[in-house]
């Protein structure tokens, strides 16, 4: 059964974060019945699994992929499907692997794949965070208990950090966080609400005050004002020139990409396919489409084009959509196209927003009672706020990536150094690597990417003595 060590001493491996990222290096590490490797999963949350994305319990939080392209196993698809059965206490069913599944039951399964791993047992759980590593004879991790871990290899799964929002002190306490669900549930179903940003986290923001029997005005700022768009909700027909429309892609600049996706685009419809098809065939091609691009087409993506494609890649459940669209339609739901300028304390205990209206020099405003932070994902390492990434930057352990996005990296996941050499034992995986590859947070990407780090590492010899003492029934742990 796994230990809970309060002086853990020294392991082989410590992956930091417990997850999708760190939990899928962890089951790969644990994959036989007399692990190879001493293994540590330090994460500060309430159970491995979680994280930021699957930790929400609100069921009308749905994945934004079908259940068949969530198996935490490449070559076993229908893993995640066949769980999702068993709980329903059947067989999956052909439809199944169709479904958007509520994220909490994803929180579920991750659970699962690791508690079944034949080494579960060996797996040492630190319900602690990482403030520091240094590097001395391996890693010396300072943890935020003051107890310190000593690591041959540590694998960095820390995940997404929030972007921040900043409002004066005046309204601080009318600013809430979309990744902060609860702090929604108290607000007056009559008030209105002004939510800054309008991807993914907007989404989840909406869902759960309509849940909740909201009624006040949902006000949507964004610079664009695009919203996620729905996964197409026919089959569709595979695309016969997949190989060649990916060749011709690569060979092209970033305007000239945009160009042959609006021709792809029109082709697939004139043969009654859908654009979402369209995209689904380019997914598998995602890495190799930044990596051929140089640092200026590069940045001129980041500049001109990445909400548009970020809109078309990053759908959501059709079912989910369809509220969005009624809210809309019935008024209650309104986009406002603009760049923040201001948030000011109005007459009462309101709030003013200011914002330059997209496309124009107008100002306009508008009036709320609450505002909701709902920016995403701080994607710059060295604006993201925590001790651990700042740490590691200031002690030359890791550097930015190409843009500020992430860390910089290598091959699997090697992370690169202020002295421009690959550390052959510091990885990275997951949001992390987006300066390099660009498609790294879906779980396509983070399995192949936690599979090959756990194969590198189990090809190491071990240097780690027995695990600290005291154990922990699985019964003890926190649920899931």
């Amino acid at each position: 059964m796994p230990t809970a060590c309060e002086h853990p001493r020294h392991v082989d491996i410590a992956i930091i974060g417990g997850g999708a990222s760190g939990v899928l290096v962890a089951a790969h590490l644990l994959a036989a019945d007399v692990p190879r490797k001493s293994v540590a999963l330090i994460d500060s949350g309430p159970a491995p699994g979680r994280g930021v994305a699957y930790g929400t319990g609100a069921p009308e939080h749905l994945l934004n992929v079908p259940a068949g392209g969530m198996s935490a196993f490449a070559d076993d698809p229908g893993d995640f499907a066949r769980f999702l059965a068993a709980g329903q206490g059947g067989e999956p069913s052909p439809g199944l692997a169709a479904t958007f599944a509520p994220r909490r039951d994803y929180a579920r399964y991750l659970r699962n794949v690791l508690e079944s791993r034949p080494g579960f047992s060996a797996l040492e759980i630190v319900h602690d965070r990482v403030s520091d590593i240094e590097r001395r004879d391996g890693f010396h991790l300072q943890l935020a208990s003051g107890k310190r871990l000593h690591a041959d290899a540590v694998v960095l799964a820390i995940g997404n950090a929030p972007r921040r929002l900043a409002v004066p002190a005046a309204l601080s306490d009318r600013l809430l966080q979309a990744w902060d669900p609860a702090s929604l549930s108290g607000l007056p179903p009559e008030s209105d609400v002004c939510i800054v940003g309008s991807g993914l986290s907007m989404v989840d923001v909406v869902l759960t005050l309509a849940e909740a029997g909201h009624r006040g005005r949902l006000h949507v700022l964004s610079r664009h004002g695009l919203m996620p768009l729905p996964h197409a909700t026919s089959s569709g027909h595979a695309g016969a020139a997949e190989a060649d429309a990916a060749a011709a892609l690569l060979e092209a600049s970033a305007a000239g990409r945009l160009r042959l996706l609006r021709r792809m685009v029109a082709e697939a419809s004139a043969g009654g396919d859908s654009w979402q098809r369209v995209f689904e065939r380019l997914r598998p091609h995602g890495q190799r489409l930044w990596q051929t691009w140089d640092e200026g087409e590069q940045a001129s993506f980041l500049r001109h084009l990445v909400r548009y494609w970020d809109i078309h890649r990053h759908r959501i459940a059709p079912q989910v959509h369809a509220v969005l669209t009624r809210l809309q339609e019935s008024g209650q739901l309104r986009i406002h196209a603009g760049r923040l300028l201001a948030a000011e304390p109005a007459t009462g205990n309101g709030c003013r927003i200011r914002y330059r209206a997209r496309g124009t020099h107008a100002e306009e405003s508008l009036q709320c009672d609450w505002i909701v932070n709902a920016t995403g994902i701080e994607t710059r390492v060295r604006a993201r706020g925590d001790d651990l990434a700042a740490a590691l930057l200031a002690r030359g352990l890791a550097v930015p990536g190409p843009h500020g996005l992430g860390f910089a990296s290598r091959g699997i996941g090697e992370v690169v150094d202020a002295h421009g050499h690959v550390a052959p034992d510091l990885f990275v995986i997951g949001a992390l690597r987006l300066g390099d590859l660009w498609e790294t947070i879906a779980v396509p990407e983070l399995r192949q990417h936690a599979a090959g780090i756990a194969r590198h590492l189990l090809a190491r010899g071990s240097t780690a003595p027995d695990l600290c003492e005291g154990a922990l029934g699985r019964d003890q742990l926190p649920a899931p």
